[in-house]
């Protein structure tokens, strides 16, 4: 998530969809529904990551209500921080993106939703339990990851370690002190846009690098000045990791970044329960579309 203040202290992958291109659509009803009626996943569940091969799923909730909220999948911490949340719509967010990661994983797994066991890996910078958030004894690989921010919550799942990250597009009043903190080169990068196109640079570099980051396991507890993604084009490829941009609704950015060589990208439905239940779409589909889509 983008930080209301500074913190202190290049290939192309060979996909389904074409990523690394800021999207030019102006409306939630069409920015991707080319993108998943070319790369609609077959009916069905995911089942175990296919190597090569990253399921996301990007959630519009900005019509979700909280009294159409079910937190019944969700363990007692997750319940303790939904009531913790000032806003309503923080508790929206959070309540939807960590009942629809139970879903997609329990699908992927064959388990219950509710009986999902979520831990901790180490953490690389300082060996403490609060690394990259992993799944308790799975039966095999999986690999996952979860954003939220503005209308958006965006859940990746692969065979590699993975990160993702959504933004809304950062306050232009922000963006100066912010840019302070990354790497020299994307300074001087974001210094070189038009200063009405430095906010979108900024998310686009912004999503690349935590995406990065929490793939890693270190997220913002690593120097953000350290590593070099890029602000502009294709995101820039540390060293046995692929880092693509995901197209996404207009004033929000996204990224995905999956450890190893180019990945191909399907795009997913929403899990049909949350559809069903309340008012959760895929962006492509509109507002006035909430049309299930496959069981995941």
């Amino acid at each position: 998530m983008i930080p209301q203040a500074a913190p202190r202290g290049a290939g192309r992958a060979a996909d389904a969809v074409t990523l690394g291109v800021p999207p030019t659509r102006t409306s939630r009803e069409t920015v991707l529904s080319e993108i998943q009626r070319r790369d609609a996943p077959p009916a069905g569940r995911p089942g175990a990551p296919r190597p090569g091969v990253v399921d996301l799923w990007l959630l519009d909730v900005s019509r979700q209500t909280e009294e159409t909220l079910d937190l019944s999948v969700l363990d007692a911490e997750e319940r303790r921080r939904v009531a913790a949340f000032v806003h309503g719509r923080d508790r929206i967010r959070y309540a939807v993106a960590h009942t629809a990661l139970r879903r997609v994983l329990g699908a992927c797994v064959g388990r219950a939703p509710e009986a999902i066991e979520l831990g901790r890996d180490t953490c690389p910078c300082c060996g403490g339990p609060h690394g990259r958030p992993v799944l308790a004894d799975p039966p095999f690989p999986v690999h996952f990851s979860l954003s939220h921010g503005g209308d958006l919550v965006m859940i990746g799942v692969a065979s590699e370690a993975i990160g993702v990250d959504v933004e809304p597009v950062a306050l232009r009043r922000a963006v100066g002190d912010l840019a302070a903190v990354l790497h020299p080169a994307e300074q001087a990068e974001l210094a070189e846009l038009p200063a009405d196109g430095r906010p979108a640079g900024f998310t686009r570099v912004w999503t690349r690098k935590e995406a990065y980051l929490k793939g890693i396991g270190t997220g913002l507890g690593r120097d953000l000045a350290a590593d070099y993604l890029g602000t502009t084009g294709r995101a820039a490829l540390p060293a046995g990791w692929t880092v693509v941009d995901v197209p996404t609704i207009p004033g929000h950015a996204a990224a995905c970044a999956v450890q190893g060589p180019p990945f191909t990208v399907r795009m997913r439905q929403p899990p049909a329960e949350l559809q069903a239940a309340g008012r959760v779409s895929s962006p492509g589909r509109g507002r006035g579309e909430d049309t299930a889509g496959p069981a995941v």
